[in-house]
């Protein structure tokens, strides 16, 4: 199945310089370069991972079409291709840990 970019959900996931350890502050720009080109998103979505700096943002934010979704919004949109948004989010997660552990070789 083939989605057009404008129809494919997006996720900017900010990623917390702490999850790279003490010193991910020091990582986390090269680390979110590194995630950008090594986690591959599914047919219908694309992922953008960047620093989270700023707490007041939220961790993860979708949009479509460059229109920003609530969490229930996404939930609807991801149910669209069968997808339960938690086991979305869960196997994505799984992603970023695999990502952590080969950016630092590990």
């Amino acid at each position: 199945m083939q989605v057009s970019d404008e129809k494919k959900i997006h996720l900017m996931y900010r990623v917390e310089p702490g999850c790279l350890g003490p010193d991910g502050v020091n990582h986390i720009e090269d680390f979110c370069r590194f995630a950008n080109k090594h986690i591959k998103s599914p047919y219908y979505s694309q992922f953008v991972f960047l620093p989270r700096y700023d707490k007041l943002k939220g961790e993860r934010q979708y949009s479509v079409n460059s229109r920003n979704l609530s969490k229930v919004q996404a939930k609807v949109y991801l149910n669209h291709f069968e997808i339960q948004i938690d086991d979305f989010e869960d196997q994505l997660d799984e992603l970023l840990t695999k990502a952590i552990d080969l950016y630092f070789k590990r």
